[in-house]
């Protein structure tokens, strides 16, 4: 019976509601900004090689999104990953929020109430970034351009006081996302290792998760180190893709 409501043509018909919403919001978010574009003086040229270098850049990072929709498929069906992918979610979240509803889940063991449980749970838990958006992004973005403002107007003052300032310490937020970032990544990699062994340290289960992970985070570090050092920006937007590829391309030889 899930199988056939979390596949079914309603479904699937939401999906393509959704995703014409996106595109109809991106549409017209497109045409606004060429406008504007066009009356600030801007070249054309220079506005339609923008649309098609955007374009462009936008298909390998996408690529991350669609091997997202696969993962979750085999538990969840195809239409609700999709739905959730298409607005705002990431794998890691999707996964994370689902497996927080009911632990570990699998398409066989899957009910009616537990799917709409995970639904909820997925939707309800990204919320809080829209929200914010809507009732104070307006404020904060006034905020900002006033201090914009006055940081212009005041440049070369503001550069002389710097000078003879000493230098703060670095900020403890940045310390602190990265120590949680960290942090979660290392929990879930520990509890993967340790599905690998019984109580007594006998050896069970497959390492190819693990490897997966490893090999998926070398390839993640070593593009970050490229980008660096040879100063390759546009990896930026490639490197995740190209990373849960690679990860995806081991499991398969090793699976």
């Amino acid at each position: 019976m899930f199988k056939e409501i979390a596949n079914s043509w309603w479904m699937y018909l939401l999906g393509v509601i959704v995703v014409l919403l996106v595109l109809a919001g991106s549409l017209f978010f497109i045409i606004k900004s060429y406008k504007d574009a066009k009356q600030l003086g801007m070249d054309t040229k220079i506005l339609k090689k923008t649309i098609f270098n955007s374009a462009i850049f936008t298909v390998l990072p996408s690529i991350s999104i669609l091997i997202g929709v696969i993962a979750l498929s085999g538990t969840l069906g195809i239409p609700l990953p999709w739905i959730r992918l298409t607005v705002i979610g990431a794998l890691h979240y999707e996964g994370a929020a689902a497996e927080a509803a009911y632990g570990s889940i699998s398409m066989d063991t899957m009910t009616n109430e537990m799917f709409v449980t995970i639904a909820f749970v997925m939707t309800l838990g990204i919320l809080s970034g829209p929200i914010y958006c809507l009732f104070g992004f307006k404020a904060y973005d006034k905020k900002i351009l006033a201090k914009a403002r006055v940081e212009e107007d005041n440049k070369e003052k503001i550069e002389e006081v710097k000078e003879e300032q000493p230098k703060k310490k670095k900020a403890f937020g940045p310390i602190l996302f990265n120590a949680v970032f960290i942090a979660m990544i290392s929990a879930f990699l520990a509890d993967d290792i340790a599905l690998l062994f019984k109580g007594d340290g006998t050896p069970m289960g497959s390492y190819v998760p693990t490897i997966v992970i490893l090999v998926t985070f070398g390839s993640m570090f070593l593009l970050d180190i490229i980008e660096k050092k040879f100063n390759q920006k546009w990896l930026s937007s490639f490197s995740l893709g190209l990373s849960m590829i690679i990860g995806m391309a081991v499991a398969v030889l090793l699976g």
